[in-house]
């Protein structure tokens, strides 16, 4: 995935954003950004129209409430519904495309300023700092960051939760720069961890009453998990390499059983297949029956019309004799 050049109007998005969580002065914020008032007022409106930003009034605009920086980062809010898919345990690793003349002397830049690090790794040489609450390594030919554990990023479907975590992302990389004082766009990222998880879910809700928690695992580790690890109740969580992958098959594999009661159970499956397989034999037999019936049917039609063409034949031969006779009087 590749994040586009810096006046990308996603990157004005997060820039204004970030902004106006510390200050609502637009003055500064068109000098910082390096764009005109129309062109500001444009981006503004679009972000009350998307449900970004909120108008208080002429000329004042502020980050709506629940985008706000905290542990549920959703536009869903407080509306929380049945197997909603929650996004969340994210490692990013971002790559670099142009890296800052800057960056080897990132160290030297942090002390500089004033900043609190720490040297981490294994030769504990890589500079970590926390960034919107996130530990965020600056690593010799990388970024890595690590979301915090609580953020959670909602949607309907695993794809929809990982745009908006992406749009974190986003952010985190911006105020980075601002932190920094360079710039680090344009850049690749890749996601090293992820965790999708089936929120109120009834079988997890279950599960977590009876103190169970469930951990499935194959060959290349865990996948799958039930815990309630939000407090919501209980989750059926996918996780590992695969875990956005796995998570649509998931998905659409219980909105399935719902669908069906949970009657479609391996035993509903194997009866019905039991029956299924008598019904066919019932059908077989009934067609086999039909067709000795129709070959008898057969027979007797073509017996039938053997003797009507045996009783014409006989007909014309009477019919020839009886003229002849008529014939012969007449002489």
């Amino acid at each position: 995935m590749e994040v586009k050049k810096r006046l990308d109007k996603k990157d004005f998005y997060l820039s204004i954003m970030s902004f106006l969580k510390r200050s609502t002065n637009l003055t500064k914020l068109r000098k910082k950004l390096g764009i005109g008032k129309q062109n500001l007022n444009y981006y503004l409106k679009e972000m009350v129209k998307f449900g970004y930003l909120e108008k208080k009034g002429r000329g004042w605009y502020e980050v709506k409430s629940d985008l706000r920086e905290s542990k549920n980062s959703t536009k869903y809010g407080n509306k929380l519904v049945k197997d909603m898919v929650r996004g969340h345990a994210y490692v990013w690793n971002v790559k670099l495309n142009k890296k800052p003349i800057e960056w080897k002397h990132r160290v030297t830049i942090l002390r500089k300023k004033g900043f609190n690090f720490k040297l981490v790794g294994a030769k504990e040489t890589t500079p970590r700092i926390k960034v919107l609450g996130r530990k965020v390594w600056l690593c010799n030919n990388h970024i890595r960051i690590f979301d915090t554990e609580k953020a959670s990023y909602y949607g309907n479907e695993a794809k929809e939760a990982r745009e908006k975590s992406t749009m974190k992302l986003y952010e985190i990389v911006t105020a980075l720069e601002n932190k920094l004082g360079f710039f680090l766009k344009p850049f690749e990222f890749s996601v090293q961890k992820e965790h999708y998880a089936l929120i109120k879910n009834d079988l997890a809700i279950d599960h977590n009453k009876k103190g169970i928690i469930m951990r499935i695992q194959d060959e290349n580790g865990e996948w799958l998990l039930i815990d309630d690890s939000l407090g919501e109740g209980g989750e059926l969580e996918t996780t590992g390499k695969k875990a956005y992958e796995n998570n649509k098959p998931l998905q659409e594999w219980w909105n399935i059983k719902k669908k069906y009661n949970f009657e479609v159970t391996d035993d509903f499956i194997l009866k019905n297949i039991n029956k299924t397989k008598e019904q066919v034999k019932e059908m077989s037999e009934i067609i086999r029956t039909s067709s000795e019936k129709q070959l008898d049917m057969g027979m007797v039609i073509k017996q039938v019309d053997s003797n009507i063409r045996g009783l014409t034949e006989t007909i014309y031969q009477l019919a020839k004799v009886v003229k002849s006779q008529s014939d012969n009087k007449d002489i």
